[in-house]
């Protein structure tokens, strides 16, 4: 393990690309965690105050940091898809296997990989909305409560990750896996559209495609403007099924499966 992991540092730290990336991204979560607080979104013509709307306090606060952060995944998938792909463009894939490196290794490292920049995102995530929950929270509640929202970014993130992996390995080509990404999640997107049109039932199929999982890791927050005339908190921390947690799982081990697969058949 030791063995593959200063393999994959030695790639990620030497790639100018690469490193210039993890650390914009990691730059714009923290800039975005500073100044979070003082976004003041304009609606209907209303100044709309997040602090006073309660979107840092207790526990919605972790719902809320999280599911803004994780949109900015978008930047490790560039790291991810360039990491992989550039195995295959300057055929240092197949140097490795030359020099003793068995495709199962070469997989697991790429996925170890992912794993290190889930970890890290999500203790910069975590340390974000706790000193966030701790400046602003006007809630007495205790702060570990609803934190189960740190493990589902946590996931949320290797599952991306992963389906970025699979499309790399399956398209080799940087463009190619870009572009097939977005193909997938289009073709998610409509599927999902033809089902809430056409099935009007409670349970739609693509509620449970991997895209969607993703997105049911971490819902939108609920919202009440109501609750805050009211003088309460406008947010409210959103109930969540372990069956979530289940197939984002599943799905990882099945796309893990398939570029398993795909590189044990096919001839480097």
């Amino acid at each position: 393990m030791k063995r593959l992991l200063a393999i994959e540092w030695s790639k990620l730290f030497y790639n100018k690309t690469t490193r210039n990336f993890t650390i914009i991204y990691f730059l714009i979560l923290l800039v975005i965690g500073a100044i979070m607080a003082m976004i003041k979104p304009e609606v209907g013509g209303l100044k709309l105050n997040l602090v006073q709307l309660g979107m840092f306090d207790f526990p919605v606060v972790w719902q809320n940091v999280a599911y803004v952060l994780a949109i900015a995944k978008i930047f490790l998938a560039v790291i991810i898809i360039s990491n992989i792909t550039i195995e295959y463009e300057n055929s240092t894939i197949k140097q490795n296997l030359i020099d003793g490196l068995t495709k199962q290794e070469f997989l697991v490292s790429k996925l170890m990989s992912n794993i290190v920049l889930a970890v890290i995102s999500t203790a910069v995530v975590w340390i974000i909305a706790l000193v966030l929950g701790f400046t602003f929270s006007q809630s007495d509640t205790t702060f570990y409560s609803g934190m189960n929202y740190i493990l589902a970014y946590f996931i949320k993130m290797i599952l991306f990750f992963t389906i970025c992996s699979t499309f790399s390995i399956l398209l080799r080509k940087t463009s190619y896996a870009f572009l097939g990404l977005i193909a997938y999640w289009i073709i998610e997107g409509i599927l999902s559209s033809i089902d809430k049109l056409l099935i009007k039932a409670e349970f739609v199929f693509s509620d449970y495609l991997p895209l969607s999982i993703s997105g049911r890791l971490i819902p939108f927050p609920d919202f009440e403007i109501v609750d805050f005339v009211m003088g309460q908190s406008a947010f409210k921390i959103s109930s969540m099924s372990w069956s979530v947690y289940i197939m984002a799982l599943l799905y990882i081990g099945l796309f893990a499966f398939i570029s398993g697969w795909v590189l044990k058949k096919r001839d480097l």
